[in-house]
């Protein structure tokens, strides 16, 4: 495994990456061929995919390093493998035709795996924060920059739209009254997650555990 520290919001924070970048490469080739395939030979949305990608498990496991699918499967394999789960026939014939690592499809699904790896974030949480639609928009103006660069791009954006306690609540439909109500953390303590004035990474394990409680979701979501 590998251990570095990245920056979101001024804050360094370690990250420990699920899998060697021997096989970033790899992944990343996979992802982008499995997206490409998705949306031009399966009939299917981006954001679509995404969402089997993770409601099947196949997501965990691929973010985890597991070697069946970030260097074992073709693009293909993986779409025909989330298909399979999701109990939805595309019809592709496992022997099709790769993809030729070119298109704004293809860089979605690249710079995606990219992103995941570079920050350790689970897939899932990935998916709260935007849209592959959003993804795939940045290929005009970023498809021949580093992968780096549209990390730093896509994380600016995401930071600006507040912390994710904001938009758990908001999706809730609760206001910070509602929620400190419901979640007995004090509207303060709530106040000052949201305009990050207090870091919520550090924050009581109890309050983390009964704000997850209250909104539905993990405490990693809130992070």
């Amino acid at each position: 495994m590998a251990f570095t520290c990245a920056t979101f919001c001024g804050m360094r924070r370690p990250i420990l990456r699920a899998y060697s970048e021997d096989y970033l490469f790899d992944a990343m080739e996979v992802l982008g061929e499995a997206f490409d395939c998705a949306a031009n030979r399966a009939g299917l949305r981006l954001g679509q995919f995404f969402e089997m990608f993770v409601a099947t498990g196949v997501a965990d496991a691929f973010g985890a390093g597991a070697p069946r699918y970030v260097s074992g499967s073709s693009g293909i394999e993986l779409v025909l493998d989330v298909c399979y789960r999701a109990e939805l026939d595309v019809g592709i014939p496992l022997a099709d035709m790769t993809a030729d690592g070119e298109g704004p499809d293809y860089w979605c699904g690249w710079v995606l795996a990219y992103w995941q790896w570079e920050t350790g974030r689970p897939f899932r949480t990935i998916g709260r924060v935007t849209t592959m639609e959003e993804i795939r928009a940045l290929y005009w103006p970023l498809h021949e920059a580093a992968e780096q660069k549209f990390v730093e791009v896509i994380e600016e954006r995401v930071a600006r739209r507040g912390a994710p306690l904001k938009s758990w609540r908001e999706q809730r439909g609760l206001s910070q009254v509602a929620l400190a109500e419901k979640s007995g953390v004090s509207l303060r303590a709530i106040q000052q997650y949201e305009q990050r004035c207090k870091n919520i990474n550090h924050g009581q394990g109890v309050s983390l555990y009964r704000l997850a409680q209250t909104l539905g979701c993990r405490i990693e979501d809130l992070l």
